[in-house]
């Protein structure tokens, strides 16, 4: 993921980069994952959405209350 596009969709927030779309956000999380030149589909039985590529369906996703942290980020050290 470029750092543009990494300072655009999260939020560095505790050492935690946050999804600022938040949860429900299908459109905007798909968005992300078709320039996310890092995502890997989690296993199927973890994917939450009908579109394979989304956020919300990737291997680095760790689901928050109010939204996810992407550890692909987190490990890229932006």
């Amino acid at each position: 993921m470029t750092p543009i596009l990494a300072e655009q969709a999260f939020e560095l927030k505790d050492n935690r980069w946050i999804f600022r779309a938040g949860l429900n956000q299908y459109s905007a999380a798909r968005r992300v994952a078709q320039e996310c030149t890092g995502f890997i589909p989690d296993d199927e039985d973890e994917q939450v959405d009908d579109e394979p590529r989304c956020c919300y369906n990737c291997q680095y996703r760790r689901w928050l209350v109010e939204s996810f942290e992407c550890l692909l980020l987190k490990n890229q050290h932006y």
